[in-house]
């Protein structure tokens, strides 16, 4: 008699761990499933971007053709007020990269070097609308450089400006 409970006992614990192993299967399956997906998505995204890197129409740019337009350090720009009662400054330097191939660098070029006191006007109008607290801030100053690239663009009516940089970043 003994044997025979000990028997059921056994089986009613496989019985309850095989509904248990089910229970899991459909509980975390489709979490599974959907980290699974986000990994393929990711996979193909980086399989894209790979194969426009090293695609050899021509397309890319080469970095070799890059002229720079440097402008020495303007005066101090006041921040944006924080709510705290002090005066924030930022003075930095800034570089402007031409595209030397492009068919209008060297007017663009010219146009630039006669317009100093209009680019200073333009970046200083863009960074006044930002306070202390963001212009320290890395990804800020990328979405400033952005907004600059596109407001000399679109200023200068021209593509020959392929990015703008940042030196003596100082801020107070």
């Amino acid at each position: 008699m003994r044997k025979n409970l000990i028997t059921v006992i056994i089986l009613a614990i496989c019985i309850i761990n095989l509904v248990f192993n089910i229970l899991l299967v459909f509980v975390f399956m489709p979490s599974a499933n959907k980290t699974n997906k986000l990994i393929t998505d990711i996979a193909e995204v980086l399989d894209l971007e790979i194969a426009s890197q090293s695609s050899g129409d021509g397309s890319g740019f080469d970095v070799s053709n890059l002229a720079a337009f440097e402008l020495e350090q303007g005066n101090p720009i006041n921040l944006a007020s924080d709510g705290s009662d002090k005066i924030h400054a930022l003075q930095y330097g800034i570089t402007i990269n031409l595209d030397s191939t492009a068919g209008d660098y060297q007017k663009v070029l010219e146009t630039l070097q006669a317009s100093t006191s209009l680019i200073y006007d333009m970046t200083r109008d863009i960074i006044a609308n930002y306070t202390y607290d963001q212009v320290i801030d890395v990804e800020v100053q990328r979405q400033i450089k952005e907004q600059i690239l596109q407001k000399l663009k679109e200023t200068f009516n021209t593509e020959c400006i392929y990015s703008v940089s940042f030196y003596n970043w100082v801020a107070q």
